[in-house]
């Protein structure tokens, strides 16, 4: 079975941080909820009924701030849609939810990421997804490869 993981190791951290910070970025997420939400100690949701949710309900939470950081960054949510199936992949590797969301630059995604609101937010994320795979597409998808050729 592939190892989980939801958030990235420091090795991944430092090589975003030596990429060109103005190129635009795509990010494919792969998500699987939680049957049941699982706050952490420390989480003002964790032991109180609040946190008697279902993964995906803890996600619109994350969601209801989540959203509107990314919108003023400029960003946005390409796609989102449930996956149907993995046609080709790991046989054990099922996911819930694609999303792609575009920013126009690196550091608009790492300011997202070091948004105090985002960050606080973030805990509904986690305590949402079973496991959550991203990955970053170089380029803009909405330019052509061949425009200016």
């Amino acid at each position: 079975m592939m190892e989980k993981r939801l958030t990235p190791d420091e090795n991944r951290l430092a090589r975003l941080q030596s990429l060109p910070a103005d190129a635009p970025v795509a990010a494919l997420n792969l998500f699987r909820f939680r049957a049941q939400a699982e706050y952490a100690p420390g989480d003002p949701e964790f032991g109180t009924d609040a946190a008697n949710i279902t993964g995906r309900e803890a996600w619109a939470r994350y969601a209801a701030v989540a959203e509107p950081t990314i919108v003023a960054l400029g960003s946005r949510v390409v796609f989102s849609a449930p996956v149907d199936q993995v046609m080709i992949g790991p046989a054990d590797c099922e996911w819930d939810v694609a999303a792609i969301m575009f920013f126009p630059t690196r550091r608009a995604f790492m300011e997202m990421t070091g948004d105090p609101e985002f960050q606080a937010a973030s805990r509904h994320r986690k305590a949402a997804l079973d496991d959550h795979t991203m990955l970053h597409l170089v380029g803009d998808p909405f330019v052509s490869p061949t425009a200016g050729e």
